[in-house]
């Protein structure tokens, strides 16, 4: 949410004050019905913790290799948030190589069109008597927690489920989130950087192609394939993240030997 950028900004650089943090606070809670906090910043998605006199994102704190990563994809009958709407989520928890939680849904929709009937093999009959929108945004946001959000295309993933959820008088997402298109680009060599190339390069076999689900577990294993051509200076979550959105390559050190 915009109206957090300014605190958010501060917290990527690491901890400060909790003066500095209450500062922060007050300039935004004029916004809001609610009372603004800790916890609900967490509930938001903001991985914020307190620690006596200091505030921190605990993405600050962690070895990239102990985060746990939600993982999601997602299937839409149209591209605009505004207009149409999310069909079918599916999301993991992926800790250090390992699935740890799976999350999975069809979403009842009105219409689909033939183009996207073609395109993910979802019929109208597969969301007849599927729970509603508001349903399974409340439930995944539940299963989201304040785990980073990753996605193939994460700005598409993250901004369809913000606005989608402010649709149905939810408050937007403020979790951290890591584009593995992107972070492909810097640590795996390939002609194209697309989920449907990559899983070629990379051999990945997750199921079908264009449904959440097996989508989400393809970005989850491209992940996996991106921790191994990291370069040394990686090493907290919020490292991984700016590396991510750098503008230039960088030096990769060697991928293990087979």
């Amino acid at each position: 949410m915009e109206k957090f950028d300014n605190l958010v900004h501060k917290l990527e650089r690491g901890a400060i004050e909790r003066s500095e943090f209450e500062y922060c606070l007050g300039r935004v809670k004029k916004y809001f019905d609610i009372d603004i906090d800790v916890p609900t910043l967490q509930f938001f998605g903001l991985p914020v913790v307190e620690e006596e006199d200091r505030v921190y994102l605990k993405t600050t704190q962690n070895s990239y290799l102990d985060e746990v990563y939600c993982v999601v994809d997602i299937e839409t009958n149209g591209n605009s948030p505004v207009k149409n709407q999310i069909i079918e989520i599916g999301a993991l928890k992926y800790h250090r190589g390992e699935v740890i939680d799976t999350f999975s849904s069809f979403i009842y929709a009105d219409y689909i069109p033939e183009a996207i009937v073609r395109l993910t093999n979802i019929e109208q009959s597969d969301l007849r008597g599927a729970p509603s929108l508001k349903h399974v945004l409340h439930e995944f946001r539940l299963f989201l927690g304040s785990d980073v959000f990753v996605a193939h295309n994460v700005r598409f993933d993250y901004n369809f489920i913000s606005k989608s959820l402010q649709t149905i008088g939810e408050d937007e997402l403020l979790n951290r989130k890591l584009c593995t298109v992107d972070l492909a680009r810097k640590t795996i060599e390939a002609e194209r950087h697309g989920l449907g190339h990559l899983k070629e390069v990379l051999q990945i076999d997750a199921g079908e192609h264009h449904r959440a689900y097996a989508d989400a577990l393809s970005a989850a294993k491209v992940l996996d394939a991106c921790f191994r051509n990291l370069p040394e200076e990686v090493k907290t979550t919020e490292d991984l993240i700016r590396f991510s959105k750098g503008s230039h390559s960088r030096k990769r050190k060697r991928a293990k030997e087979a």
